[in-house]
């Protein structure tokens, strides 16, 4: 009988942290895709539950142990009972016995996110990072690594089958880059319709099925807005510009955690009509790299992350399960 359930909401592949822990884990192990998989986890003989997702109540629990794989605080305020959120379940706030965060700092984020004291939150870093920390361009094995390349990474709107995003003339962003530059545009694999509407020589639509990462690696610089893949670019040393245009809007139903934008990039613009000044804070960031904003963001929300998380979280299961 296996000992570890683990629950994600996305299947095994897209759950980045979750997919690292159970690769990496040795011991008895299932995974159920969908949260409802968690509500028999104690009936069904497991003795912990992990999930990297919203947990669902689970019934009967006396025995049990659920530790969830925080998966990051960079966008928005999703978890706790306070923001309203319907599909939320309400049986389950409080019920984690064991959360992870990505840094101290957010320790207080991920135990208000799950209504938990902050005395069962440890700083043990996002399990996915390990794959990338230590690489440099080049590493990602991606066309970007050959060329000055910026990429443009927007999250995922949750209305309109994607919801809106700033209308940028790609073919005026390809009239200014140089033939040594590149802008790879890479949409939220949720988002549905290209974000390109023509062929052009200096602007690209990668492939959203493809990983992120490879990309994220071989880039100069990461335009997005608010999406986690922030957290993910400064780990790597990369510097972003923030796409503001429809801030007032977005935040208005998803507030963030820090004041935004001006807490999370030293570059922002509302990237619509300013095609020109676009370019031009792509350049300026190759050439200047991250700051003391960005450094400070990436302390405050992934300060953990070494390299040695998986091992870390691992751990942490097998402790809960010789403590049984």
């Amino acid at each position: 009988m296996s000992e570890v359930l683990f629950v994600s909401q996305n299947p095994l592949g897209r759950c980045e942290n979750l997919t690292a822990v159970w690769d990496a884990y040795k011991g008895g192990k299932a995974f159920r895709h969908g949260v409802d998989g968690m509500r028999s986890a104690e009936r069904d003989g497991f003795s912990v539950v992990v999930c990297d997702c919203l947990p669902a109540f689970i019934e009967g629990k006396h025995k049990t142990v659920s530790i969830n794989i925080c998966h990051g605080i960079t966008g928005n305020k999703v978890y706790g009972l306070h923001e309203g959120f319907d599909w939320y379940d309400r049986a389950a706030f409080g019920q984690t016995d064991m959360a992870t965060a990505a840094s101290e700092a957010s320790i207080p984020i991920v135990a208000d996110q799950l209504g938990i004291p902050e005395e069962r939150v440890v700083a043990l870093g996002f399990p996915r990072t390990d794959s990338y920390i230590g690489m440099v361009k080049g590493d990602g094995g991606t066309f970007l690594a050959d060329m000055r390349s910026y990429l443009y990474a927007p999250t995922f709107r949750d209305a309109d089958k994607g919801g809106w995003l700033p209308r940028i003339d790609f073919a005026k962003v390809d009239s200014l880059l140089g033939n040594d530059e590149v802008l790879a545009v890479k949409r939220h694999y949720f988002t549905e319709e290209p974000l390109l509407d023509g062929t052009f020589e200096h602007v690209v639509e990668i492939d959203p099925s493809e990983p992120l990462t490879p990309y994220l690696v071989d880039c100069d610089v990461l335009l997005t807005d608010y999406s986690s893949c922030m957290t993910d670019a400064y780990l790597l040393d990369k510097p972003t510009v923030l796409a503001t245009d429809d801030m007032d809007d977005y935040l208005r139903d998803r507030p963030t955690y820090y004041k935004y934008p001006t807490m999370y990039s030293s570059r922002w613009l509302k990237a619509e009509g300013a095609e020109y000044m676009l370019v031009k804070n792509l350049r300026e960031a190759r050439i200047l790299g991250i700051g003391g904003i960005e450094r400070q963001y990436r302390d405050l929300t992934a300060g953990a992350c070494d390299g040695h998380s998986t091992e870390r979280v691992c751990k942490l299961i097998d402790d809960v399960l010789e403590a049984m």
